[in-house]
C-alpha cells in the first residue's frame, strides 16, 4: 500500500499544522525505530521536511504504523481523521500487538502453502527460496542471543555492592552465607539456560564457540565463588564477586549488539515483495492480511529493538554511576555530574517516547528530584537516596522493555514453523 500522490500534499499540510517536528521525530522513534532526519534532510523549512517525511513514510510502507500512532494522538481532529482514512485505510483500526499481527502472518503463509502448486506461486517462493531460509535461520539466532541476554538481565537486578558487603561480612556473619548461595543457584540456574540457549544459533565454531566461551568463564567464576562460600572466604569471595562483575558489565552489551543486528537484518521486506507481486494476487484471502501484518511488523520489531538498545546504554550509564557511587570518592558529586547529564538526557528522550503515561511522569519527577540533590552540591543520605529511588524505577522499567522484546521475539519464532513447511515442500 503506498498513498496516493494526490494526497501527499493535504496530508502533509495538516500534519504540519498539528504536529511539531520534535514531535514526529518522537512518532517515527515510537513507531519505527526511525529519527526524523534519518529519513529526511536537515534544513527544510518544515512544510517541506513532513512533505518529504510522508513520502518517504510512504514509499517504505509504514503508513498504516505512523499514521495509526498520529491519530493516536489527535483522536479529536476529524479534519486529520477523513484524511487518514483516504490516504491509509485502516489506519485507525490497524492491530497494534506483535502477536495479533503473527498470527495473521502465520494464517497468511499457511494458506501460501495451500496454493504451490500454481505455478506463480511456486516460482515467487523458489526465487526467494534463500531469503526465506536466511529469514528463518536469523529468526532462531535472534532468539538464541535475546534468551542469552535475559540470562545476565536477570543476574543484574542484584546489585553487586550488597554481594560485596554480605562477602565482606562472610567470616564473622553466618547468616551472610545464605544471602551469597541465593546468588550463586541463580548464576548456576543462568549457565544451564545459557547453554541450552547457544544450541538454538548457527552450528559453527566460531559463532557457538565466542558464547561458549563467556559462559564458561561465568560458570568457573560460579565455582570459585561457591568454594569461597564454603570455606567462609571473604577475599575469595570478592575476588569472584569481582571476576564476575566483568563477565556482567561487558557481555550485555555486546549481545545486545547481536540482537540489535539480527532483528535489523531479518530480510523480511524480501517475503513482503513476494506476497506483494504474486503471491497476493494470485491466492488472495488471508494473504492480504499477512500482507498488511507484514507490514507492521516490520517497523514494530525495528522501533522495539532501538527502544531496548537505547536502554541498554542508559543502563550502562547507570552501572558506571553505580560503582561511583560505591567507590566513595571525595569528589563524587563532580563526578556524578559529568556522567548524570548524559543520562539524564537519554532516559527524559525515551520517557518522551511515551508521554502522559504514568511510568515517564514517575520516572521524569525521579530526575528532578536528583537534580535537586546535585544541585545541593552534598553527596549526603539524601542524595544517595535520590539516585537509588530513581535507578530502582529505572532499571525496572528497562525489565519491562526487555520483557516485551523478548515476547516480541518468542513470536517472531512462530513464522519459522510455516516458513519451514513451505522450504521443505520446495525442497530446500
Amino acid at each position: 500500500m503506498t498513498i496516493a500522490a494526490a494526497l501527499i500534499e493535504p496530508l502533509s499540510r495538516k500534519i504540519a499544522r498539528i504536529f511539531t517536528l520534535a514531535e514526529l521525530n518522537l512518532i517515527l522513534l515510537k513507531t519505527s525505530g526511525e529519527r526524523l532526519y534519518d529519513l529526511v534532510p536537515r534544513d527544510k523549512p518544515d512544510p517541506a521536511t513532513v512533505s518529504e517525511l510522508v513520502d518517504r513514510i510512504s514509499a517504505r510502507s509504514m503508513e498504516l504504523a505512523v499514521l495509526g500512532e498520529m491519530l493516536a494522538q489527535r483522536p479529536d481532529d476529524a479534519e486529520f481523521a477523513a484524511l487518514v482514512a483516504e490516504a491509509a485505510p485502516g489506519a485507525q483500526n490497524v492491530p497494534r500487538s506483535t502477536e495479533a499481527n503473527v498470527s495473521s502472518l502465520v494464517q497468511g503463509l499457511d494458506a501460501v502453502r495451500a496454493k504451490l502448486e500454481d505455478p506463480a506461486v511456486k516460482g515467487a517462493l523458489t526465487s526467494s527460496k534463500t531469503e526465506l531460509l536466511l529469514i528463518s535461520s536469523t529468526i532462531d539466532s535472534l532468539d538464541a542471543y535475546k534468551a542469552l541476554h535475559e540470562c545476565l538481565h536477570q543476574l543484574q537486578a542484584k546489585q553487586f555492592a550488597t554481594l560485596r558487603e554480605a562477602a565482606r561480612n562472610l567470616g564473622g556473619d553466618p547468616a551472610q552465607a545464605a544471602e551469597l548461595r541465593v546468588f550463586r543457584n541463580q548464576l548456576r540456574n543462568a549457565c544451564l539456560f545459557a547453554n541450552q540457549a547457544v544450541l538454538k544459533l548457527p552450528d559453527t565454531p566460531v559463532v557457538r564457540r565466542t558464547e561458549l566461551l563467556w559462559i564458561g568463564e561465568l560458570e568457573a567464576a560460579g565455582d570459585e565463588f561457591h568454594d569461597a562460600i564454603q570455606a567462609r572466604d571473604p577475599d575469595a569471595a570478592r575476588r569472584a564477586l569481582n571476576r564476575i562483575a566483568r563477565i556482567m558489565r561487558n557481555t550485555p552489551p555486546r549481545l545486545n549488539t547481536q540482537i540489535f543486528a539480527m532483528a535489523t537484518e531479518l530480510p523480511l521486506e524480501k517475503l513482503a515483495g513476494a506476497l506483494q507481486d504474486v503471491i497476493v494476487p494470485v491466492v488472495g484471502g488471508p494473504t492480504q492480511g499477512a500482507l498488511q501484518a507484514l507490514r507492521l511488523i516490520i517497523p514494530a520489531i525495528r522501533a522495539r529493538v532501538v527502544e531496548h538498545k537505547d536502554w541498554q546504554d542508559a543502563d550502562n550509564v547507570i552501572a558506571d554511576l553505580d560503582r561511583l557511587v560505591e567507590l566513595g570518592s571525595p569528589r563524587l558529586i563532580e563526578e556524578f555530574a559529568a556522567d548524570w547529564l548524559e543520562l539524564k538526557a537519554k532516559v527524559l528522550e525515551l520517557a518522551a517516547r511515551d508521554a502522559g503515561a504514568e511510568w515517564a511522569e514517575d520516572l521524569q519527577g525521579y530526575v528532578r528530584d536528583v537534580d535537586d540533590r546535585l544541585a545541593a552540591e552534598v553527596a549526603d543520605a539524601r542524595f544517595l537516596d535520590a539516585f537509588a529511588v530513581f535507578r530502582g524505577d529505572a532499571q525496572y522499567h528497562f525489565l519491562i522493555v526487555d520483557s516485551r522484546l523478548k515476547a516480541d521475539c518468542s513470536e517472531l519464532v512462530k513464522i519459522g514453523e510455516p516458513l519451514n513447511r513451505i522450504l521443505s515442500e520446495l525442497g530446500a
